[in-house]
């Protein structure tokens, strides 16, 4: 934002009748705002400005809600503001619920304010294509409850489980999980996640994590392979593949593919679908990466 739409933003917000009180603070926190682009352009220093400013802050937040509520062309410019600009919060759109006999759904599908139109998009094709594909399996249920030995019919029993979370939510990412569990002759749980950049509402893969041309990924595959055999010497119960008896089955390259998000710790975490690097009865399994071992690939723009 540069000076001119802080002018324009302050032109409406003048524009507008508040207590005097909350006029005098809002008033400062505009002028100090001015000040603190002046001396530096880039987010992160305007970052540090609002998280600095305490009561003063609060008060402009408050005149803000109102100058958004009664002016489109703020809410606009409202959005362009570093941090102000990244708010974002998943609600439930809708819940598809569907109970045929042996067969059952339970889905939600949620939309994310302040998101992307490229991650709500994605967002809605992934539903409905879990729906659509629920739907398949349950004529084939249903098939299968007329005629178990009808060419299609599949399975006596299908259950379908998909709901979300919120996993990531700092200055840089925005994440959203997806926890999809099957339920036919066995269970079976699959994880995908979204990872949105606040700044530019692109949906992140693995690489962009990491500097250009780095081997980032032999570098994550090494810290999960010493992970997998660190927590088996800990707990003779569990299994990872890798260096088994069966070198086939091995983990032994992540897939830049790879399902991932950042932790409260700001840790990246890589998520494996149940039976995947481990067998079934382990469930989805999960690896935090050592910050230690990324420090010198990692943009420090996502690792904060």
């Amino acid at each position: 934002m540069n000076e001119m739409d802080l002018k324009k933003m302050k032109r409406e917000f003048d524009a507008i009748p508040l207590p005097e009180e909350l006029e005098d603070r809002v008033k400062t926190s505009i002028e100090q705002a001015k000040r603190a682009q002046k001396e530096d352009k880039g987010v992160i220093k305007m970052k540090k400005f609002w998280k600095n400013a305490g009561t003063t802050v609060a008060a402009a937040a408050a005149a803000v809600a109102i100058l958004v509520n009664v002016s489109p062309s703020a809410a606009y410019a409202m959005e362009q503001v570093p941090v102000l600009g990244t708010i974002t919060r998943a609600i439930t759109l809708r819940t598809y619920q569907d109970r045929q006999g042996n067969a059952s759904a339970h889905v939600e599908v949620p939309t994310v304010e302040g998101g992307s139109d490229e991650l709500n998009n994605s967002i809605q094709q992934y539903t409905d294509a879990i729906i659509a594909e629920y739907k398949k399996d349950a004529a084939a249920v249903m098939e299968y409850d007329q005629d178990p030995n009808a060419p299609s019919a599949q399975t006596n029993q299908y259950a379908l489980d998909l709901s979300y979370t919120v996993v990531t939510d700092n200055s840089a990412i925005f994440a959203l999980r997806f926890d999809k569990a099957v339920v036919m002759n066995s269970g079976v749980e699959s994880v995908k996640i979204y990872n949105m950049d606040k700044a530019t509402g692109k949906l992140l893969t693995l690489g962009d994590l990491f500097q250009p041309d780095s081997d980032y990924l032999a570098v994550l595959t090494q810290s999960i392979q010493r992970q997998m055999k660190q927590r088996m010497e800990a707990d003779e119960s569990l299994t990872y593949w890798v260096d088994s008896d069966i070198p086939a089955m091995d983990f032994t390259q992540l897939d830049p593919n790879a399902t991932f998000y950042l932790n409260g710790d700001g840790q990246l975490v890589i998520v494996f679908d149940e039976g995947t690097v481990a067998p079934m009865y382990m469930g989805v399994v999960e690896f935090a990466i050592d910050q230690q071992d990324i420090a010198g690939i990692a943009q420090p723009v996502y690792f904060q």
